[in-house]
């Protein structure tokens, strides 16, 4: 419980900073307060398990012994925590995982918004189009204005507490002045989608390229330094470079690494790797044109 209030308070800020309309800011603090009473309920109820007393209960909570029995009694947390847990299972796109966060936030410490929730399928999507929509310099209202949508649903859509459709991540990419193709497979992620079928070596290629750029979108686009440094040097800075701006295709050790830095599961991008490799060694004529994407064969060290 505690971890989700803090990824609320996260959100929160985010939203400040992102200077948004009072409804949304209020609607957030709302949502805090609603956790935090969670929280307490919670607290007070594995006090008194431990055999604390009433008195010592309203003291803490600088209430009456009275007051602390009528807000905090067994059957009534009991009754908030069942709405607690309905209310959690029908919020529309709010994945939980038990995952940690992500070494890719170390850069970020100031960023309140990068908890377990974006290390989700659903968090790098959002994240990804925030940092999308503050890269184009557009504010919520604008992209509210062009989608004719409400800024309170691009806010949640941005912050990750909306699951948006492949229509709407076009438009937003379009406004942003993007490229779909780069978050098709996180949004695949992000809705469960299973792997893709097998294609031509280019296609396969492309579409592993623009999921790692997709990656590193929603890790807030770091230095290829940086990468280095938080991979402890299982990926340079110049294969990182060339990685991102597509001319290499590396082996699966160097890729899983980077994928794992920018905050990515390998296992969902381990196929699209796969199928570059399997198109790559089934195609008549595996000589790519020169000039283009160098792919390191199963086996060879770069």
């Amino acid at each position: 419980m505690a971890t989700e209030v803090h990824r609320l308070a996260g959100q929160l800020l985010a939203s400040e900073l992102r200077q948004e309309e009072l409804a949304t800011l209020l609607e957030r603090t709302e949502a805090i307060r609603r956790e935090l009473d969670i929280y307490t309920a919670a607290a007070v109820q594995d006090a008194r398990h431990r055999g604390e007393k009433w008195d010592a209960v309203a003291r803490a909570a600088h209430v009456a012994p009275e007051t602390a029995r009528a807000r905090w009694g067994p059957e009534r947390v009991a009754r908030m925590m069942v709405l607690h847990a309905n209310d959690k299972r029908a919020a529309p796109a709010r994945w939980r995982s038990a995952r940690p966060v992500a070494a890719a936030e170390a850069w970020e410490d100031t960023d309140a918004d990068q908890t377990d929730h974006a290390a989700s399928p659903v968090g790098q999507l959002a994240s990804a189009l925030a940092q999308l929509q503050v890269s184009s310099g557009k504010t919520i209202r604008e992209v509210a204005d062009l989608t004719m949508l409400s800024p309170s649903f691009i806010s949640r859509v941005l912050s990750g507490d909306r699951l948006p459709t492949w229509d709407l991540v076009c438009a937003l990419t379009d406004i942003f002045g993007s490229d779909p193709a780069e978050l098709r497979v996180l949004f695949e992620a992000a809705h469960g989608v299973t792997a893709p079928q097998r294609q031509p070596v280019t296609a396969a290629i492309e579409q592993l390229h623009a999921a790692v750029r997709g990656l590193y979108l929603a890790a807030k686009s770091p230095s290829a330094d940086q990468i280095e440094a938080l991979s402890a040097k299982a990926v340079t800075a110049a294969a990182a470079r060339r990685l991102l701006r597509g001319v290499d295709v590396p082996e699966w050790e160097v890729l899983s690494a980077l994928v794992s830095t920018l905050g990515g599961r390998p296992a969902e991008v381990k196929p699209l790797w796969e199928a570059v490799h399997y198109a790559f060694l089934m195609c008549d004529d595996p000589r790519l044109p020169d000039g283009t994407t160098h792919i390191t064969a199963l086996g060879e060290r770069q």
